[in-house]
């Protein structure tokens, strides 16, 4: 039955959406209210996540051998006997092999003393097995904790965002592989205590908290060094912003509880601290999984070691000067680095690291997964319909590196292996910096709301928000240009941060102030049945009814929340999405050291079979080859 648009009640009085009743196999609107995860499912997931970390670390032991075959016995450790025997800040004088330093700052370690103490006064300190496993079981709560600031960031950034979507944010933080090996197969406890002050700084600086913001940004320095990256992308753009009260307190406290920190380090043992944090960074060997082994040379030709040596050296400048280039790119899409898009400028901040760092580890991707997840979360309702508004970057960046985090911190087995390899890294993070910059130009096109919204009278009264119509006759019209066929353009003077979730004049999300209260939701707020000539609300924008009852609604229009993207209104089946899953990775891969010696009673270990065999990841790991098979046993004679 074809619809009469002369006629939208239909035929016989019809309503139209009676006549557009779904048949058999035809997709209708949904039934049924949000999907809601009750909170006995948090607690089921936690537990689950606790006891597959812990199983991890356990199990996880009887792959270290030695103290260089895990970077908390290799290094963490053996600084955290210096304090102990009442010498803490002489703690970056542990060297492994080749002089490799402890380059970690130092707060992590103060808290892994008390246990190590604990653990030998209780006699559970018989070996390095037991040494991690009690040190590194009380440091597992930390990431069922970030999972729950992390759902915190998403309920501060878009209240409105479903059940279901936190619950499934939570679940891919505290049972992600990327955290889990880092802390299990790596040792790197100090990873989830720096995600959680990082993650709280980020939302500290949303809602308009800079000082409180400051200090948790320096305590994200003093538990890791990788957290001045995002940091410092989004500290370049409050500068391009000009928001200079936000920069010098967000900036000037961070710094301040940074310099107190490392202050009495340097202060008793200089040379070795300089030589961890500065000078070391210089002499690091290029490794096999990163864009710069292309220039990655140990032979005799002094042009080629010349190379070498340049190449050590500039990771840093550059990964600088690609921190610079996206506070800029952001900073001229008027992105604000105190809205939900300031996100994403963190992320990519923390991309700088896996993408141009010269020696790549696989517990660096863990950090822009947290904060991409943050983001994409927090901004599926206001991208435009389609690949945008489902988690495609964090479902993809969490699949794919969980197949890197497997292999990419062993030797390499040649030239073309490590140059392969390299490549393959550096394109993979390439390709997710492109997806966050396109998904960072699909947010929906916002005009400047009019100053009054105009209803029709209920009851012989206007809605309560909304002022009466000056000329009930006369549409009113949209206040700036909207080009609904091009999505991804973006017309002069029209802002790009998402609009707030409240009547026009209220203050933006990311702001110090709060939003004011929403007007109440009329019949046709979804923008379906809307009468012509009125406003109704689209998601976050105010947009003016342009076609009668029955007909389709502005194009470009918001759709419900994910997972479903359809036009109830028109009767438009809802876009597809794409989904994966995560994978797995139970290996543990060896540090970059051996032959640790630091000089501390207990702490020297010699080369295990496996080094001597070929099979440990120590520095240079260009191009070794395959080891040798063993010779063959004689034959036996009948």
């Amino acid at each position: 039955m074809r619809h009469d648009p002369a006629n939208p009640a239909g035929p016989a009085g019809v309503p139209p959406a009676a006549m557009r009743a779904p048949v058999s196999g035809q997709v209708g609107q949904p039934q049924g209210g949000p999907i809601r995860a009750p909170r006995w499912a948090y607690w089921v997931v936690t537990l689950l996540a606790l006891a597959l970390g812990a199983e991890a670390i356990v199990r996880g032991t009887r792959a270290v051998h030695v103290a260089a075959d895990s970077d908390l016995t290799g290094f963490f450790l053996p600084s955290v006997d210096y304090i102990l025997r009442g010498d803490p800040f002489h703690l970056y004088a542990v060297r492994a092999a080749q002089a490799y330093p402890n380059w970690n700052p130092p707060l992590s370690m103060f808290l892994m003393a008390p246990l190590l103490a604990a653990a030998r006064a209780v006699g559970f300190a018989a070996n390095l097995g037991e040494q991690i496993t009690f040190v590194s079981l009380p440091f597992i709560v930390l990431i069922p904790v970030l999972g729950f600031v992390a759902v915190r960031a998403l309920a501060w950034l878009y209240p409105e965002l479903p059940e279901a979507q936190r619950f499934l944010a939570y679940v891919l933080v505290v049972c992600s592989p990327l955290i889990w090996v880092s802390v299990a197969s790596w040792g790197h406890l100090e990873q989830p205590l720096m995600l959680c002050f990082l993650v709280g700084a980020l939302l500290a600086l949303n809602r308009g908290r800079d000082g409180l913001a400051g200090l948790l940004a320096g305590l994200a320095l003093l538990s890791r060094t990788t957290a001045i990256f995002p940091l410092l992308a989004l500290g370049l753009l409050l500068l391009f912003e000009r928001r200079w009260r936000t920069a010098a307190l967000f900036g000037g406290i961070a710094a301040a509880v940074t310099a107190a920190g490392f202050a009495p380090f340097l202060l008793v043992d200089r040379s070795d601290t300089l030589y961890a944090f500065v000078s070391w960074r210089g002499k690091v060997p290029i490794g096999s999984n990163s864009i710069w082994t292309l220039f990655a040379y140990t032979g005799s030709n002094h042009t080629l070691s010349l190379v070498d040596v340049v190449a050590r050296r500039a990771d840093t400048l550059v990964m600088v000067g690609f921190l610079l280039a996206v506070a800029l790119l952001a900073w001229r899409r008027k992105i604000s680095a105190v809205g939900r898009d300031g996100w994403a400028v963190a992320a990519l901040g923390a991309l700088a690291v896996p993408l141009l760092v010269k020696a790549s580890w696989p517990y660096y991707y863990a950090e822009p997964f947290v904060l991409l997840l943050v983001w994409e979360f927090a901004t599926m309702h206001d991208r435009v319909a389609g690949l945008w508004r489902w988690p495609v970057i964090t479902v993809g960046y969490l699949t794919i590196t969980a197949t890197l985090i497997q292999y990419a911190g062993l030797q390499s087995v040649g030239t073309g292996d490590r140059i392969v390899l390299g490549l393959l890294e550096f394109g993979v993070m390439a390709g997710v910096v492109l997806a966050i910059w396109k998904r960072l130009g699909a947010a929906k096109l916002t005009a400047p709301a009019p100053g009054a919204l105009t209803a029709p009278a209920m009851n012989g009264a206007a809605p309560v928000g909304y002022a009466p119509p000056a000329t009930p006759s006369a549409p009113s019209a949209p206040s700036a240009p909207f080009y609904p066929s091009d999505p991804w353009s973006r017309s002069p003077g029209v802002p790009r941060e998402p609009a707030p979730f409240a009547p026009p004049g209220a203050a933006s999300w990311g702001m110090a102030e709060r939003p004011a209260a929403a007007a109440p939701k009329l019949p046709w707020q979804s923008g379906g049945d809307a009468p012509a000539g009125q406003q109704w609300q689209d998601g976050q924008t105010w947009r003016t009814r342009q076609y009668g009852q029955g007909k389709p609604p502005v194009p470009n229009g918001m759709g419900p929340l994910w997972p479903a993207d359809a036009r109830l209104g028109a009767g438009q089946p809802g876009q597809p999405g794409q989904n994966g899953g995560a994978g797995t990775s139970n290996g543990t891969n060896n540090n970059a050291s051996n032959g640790v010696s630091n000089g501390v009673g207990g702490w020297t270990a010699e080369s295990s079979e496996a080094i001597r065999n070929g099979h440990h990841d120590a520095w240079p790991d260009l191009d070794v080859g395959w080891p040798p098979l063993p010779p063959a046993p004689p034959r036996r004679e009948s």
